[in-house]
């Protein structure tokens, strides 16, 4: 009936969940030991923005969050993991919706140049004090400014891993009450 149709629902959803949680510890512990996995496949950068932007679009809708991009057209593909890739874009985009309030905006920008990816998340959410700017990428560790909103402090720890395992760079911009940019640069390997 409509009521364990819903239960059903629910309880997906519940469990959607603690398995990215796990998986989001398992992560952590690959990273600590240095023995992050990284499976390189061809990865076309068009199909796979396209489809991140797809998930992300319906969380921004229901936080009220407008996400906008600027994706080049025909990046071509790349030698690169793709769930550690889902794992970094999914969170940047899901951290930048989560803080930014209703009315705001999300911004993907991302162009290949020089056989280097370059891609950055921006928003007009709440920042980041400046007295957390240099511990944002810390193992459980919350911005002051974000203590009231759902989080486990992990994210950012999990996306830093997975960029610096593919041999990557993040970095980040941000001022408090206006919002963050973070910008992620993958060398592009070609399948030999």
């Amino acid at each position: 009936n409509e009521e364990q149709k819903d239960f059903f629902h629910k309880l997906q959803g519940v469990t959607a969940h603690l398995s990215d949680l796990v998986s989001m510890i398992l992560d952590v512990s690959r990273i600590q030991l240095g023995r992050m996995k990284v499976d390189r496949t061809a990865l076309d950068l068009n199909v796979f923005f396209g489809e991140v932007l797809n998930i992300m679009q319906a969380k921004a809708k229901e936080h009220k969050v407008k996400l906008t991009q600027a994706v080049q057209e025909k990046m071509g593909t790349g030698n690169l993991d793709k769930r550690l890739m889902l794992m970094i874009t999914e969170n940047l985009l899901s951290n930048a919706i989560k803080y930014t309030p209703e009315g705001g905006m999300v911004k993907l920008d991302v162009k290949v140049e020089s056989g280097v990816l370059k891609f950055s998340v921006s928003d007009t959410g709440c920042g980041i004090p400046k007295q957390d700017q240099d511990k944002i990428f810390g193992k459980l560790f919350r911005a002051s400014t974000v203590r009231s909103v759902d989080g486990n402090g992990l994210g950012l720890y999990v996306v830093k891993g997975a960029v610096e395992a593919q041999g990557g760079t993040i970095s980040f911009m941000s001022q408090e009450n206006e919002g963050t940019t973070f910008s992620v640069e993958l060398l592009l390997l070609q399948k030999s």
